[in-house]
């Protein structure tokens, strides 16, 4: 025990005096924090009812992109962020992935993890992986990861941690693992030891994806002795899972400045989309009965194509080096990906990237505050719609029966109360066939092609955009 207890004091003393002689900006920590199912206004910072001064504070001291878009759908939303490519080529666009499912991220798809990796990079993944599990090949670990410690598919029970149908799933690499304890308690110890163990010997990159504060709604008495005031038990639930969170983040953050490791670590964090809101028809994706995220002003919200779906609350910081400033510039959760790897000193040369990707570098934005080169965003294109953004204007198709389409001006209307599309036909038609050239590219969904296996459980259907309820 003597002996560990020293070999600890020398890696913290190690950590502390490597900026002095390695150079802080050389490749630096990067720490990525996801969300599940945060609503938009559900952060302190954007003036909601959560109890956030961790996530508050690093939005004060960073970057904020207030125009930051990524998927309807969890498992979506990680493989954009992975590969930095449109879910539709690799066969995510549709739902996310069940217990049952046998698909997953394709083996010749190159993962942030492992072009990290690659030049030098210790990788961890610490939460919910959600893209694959019925082969070995599609674990996390299999992926670029050196450690692994989470869900593999959404939780079903906080506490229990066992998926939506009851079974165990949590894991410490590729072997189920059974500890006592709320999953964010679990999941920010797990990081604090890893970051802890190899800080200063290697960049670290860590993606730390929360199971919450997305359903099923639960959180320890304690954080949700906060909002006494709230009456109903799930709303207050799912606020107390918003202070959980922000308390695991301040501690993992806390670890790295007494490490000295604060300067030299870009720290991100965003939800994977927005707060879930009642839908018409369950789809298995962390669906609720009650609205308890709040999305602010934007319409429905996650599994949806509106504003209230895609559009998230991103935060980028980074002590000494990203200033403090709000950004209205439109960035894409596949635009992490070249960023990152850029940042990180990788390579995104054919020869290494060998597939294109989508997503473009916005470290401009973020470093020297200037205008991104964006000029359209595919929110998501399936078998049965999508939608699409060209500077101020949006598109939105549904084209199974009854047809529509929508288009809005989410300048002057953010909220998508005003469907413009006979005002404005050549908008309208300049935008539709954009997104029909992206349909003509796009994989078989593999979560429809999941349908015709044999299983045991129903599989969630697609009904359309799977509206609100009234």
């Amino acid at each position: 025990m003597q002996i560990e207890n020293l070999m600890k004091i020398a890696r913290i003393v190690f950590a502390l005096m490597w900026p002095a002689f390695a150079g802080a900006t050389d490749q630096p920590n990067i720490i990525y924090f996801v969300a599940n199912d945060l609503g938009w206004k559900d952060v302190g910072f954007h003036g909601g009812r959560a109890i956030t001064p961790n996530i508050d504070r690093l939005a004060e001291n960073g970057a904020r992109l207030e125009n930051f878009y990524t998927l309807p759908h969890s498992s979506s939303a990680r493989a954009a962020l992975l590969t930095g490519r449109y879910p539709m080529r690799t066969g995510f666009q549709m739902l996310s992935i069940q217990p049952w499912s046998s698909y997953g991220l394709s083996r010749d798809e190159r993962t942030l993890a492992q072009a990290l990796n690659a030049v030098g990079y210790k990788t961890g993944l610490f939460g919910s992986w959600l893209l694959g599990h019925g082969r070995r090949e599609y674990l996390p670990t299999q992926k670029g990861f050196d450690t692994f410690f989470g869900n593999l598919v959404q939780i079903g029970d906080h506490y229990e941690k066992k998926n939506i149908v009851g079974q165990p799933d949590w894991f410490t690499n590729e072997k189920l693992y059974f500890e006592k304890g709320f999953n964010t308690d679990l999941i920010a110890a797990k990081t604090k030891n890893f970051l802890e163990s190899q800080l200063g010997e290697k960049p670290v990159f860590v993606l730390v994806s929360f199971p919450g504060p997305g359903a099923p709604y639960q959180s320890p008495d304690q954080y949700q002795s906060l909002y006494a005031d709230v009456s109903r038990e799930s709303e207050r639930a799912y606020l107390g899972a918003v202070s959980h969170m922000d308390a695991a983040i301040g501690a993992i953050i806390e670890s790295v400045e007494k490490l000295g490791q604060l300067e030299n670590t870009l720290v991100i964090f965003h939800s994977d989309n927005g707060g879930a809101v009642k839908r018409a028809f369950f789809t298995g994706d962390s669906d609720t009965s009650q609205n308890v995220a709040d999305n602010g002003p934007f319409r429905s919200g996650q599994g949806s194509l509106y504003e209230g779906g895609v559009r998230v609350p991103l935060l980028v910081h980074w002590r000494g080096k990203i200033s403090s400033e709000v950004s209205t510039e439109r960035a894409h959760i596949v635009d992490m990906f070249p960023t990152l790897i850029k940042i990180g000193k990788g390579s995104l040369q054919k020869q290494d990237q060998v597939k294109p990707i989508d997503g473009i570098d916005i470290s401009p934005i973020l470093f020297n505050e200037a205008q991104s080169t964006r000029e359209e965003i595919l929110l998501n294109v399936d078998e049965f719609g999508g939608a699409i953004l060209r500077d101020n204007w949006k598109l939105i198709v549904r084209s199974i029966l009854p047809a529509s389409a929508e288009l809005y001006n989410i300048g002057d209307d953010p909220s998508e109360e005003n469907n413009v599309i006979e005002k404005f036909p050549e908008i309208s038609q300049e935008l539709t066939k954009r997104l029909q050239d992206f349909a003509w590219e796009m994989q078989r969904s593999l979560y429809l092609g999941d349908l015709s296996r044999a299983r045991q459980y129903d599989m969630p259907m697609l009904w359309g955009n799977n509206p609100q309820r009234p």
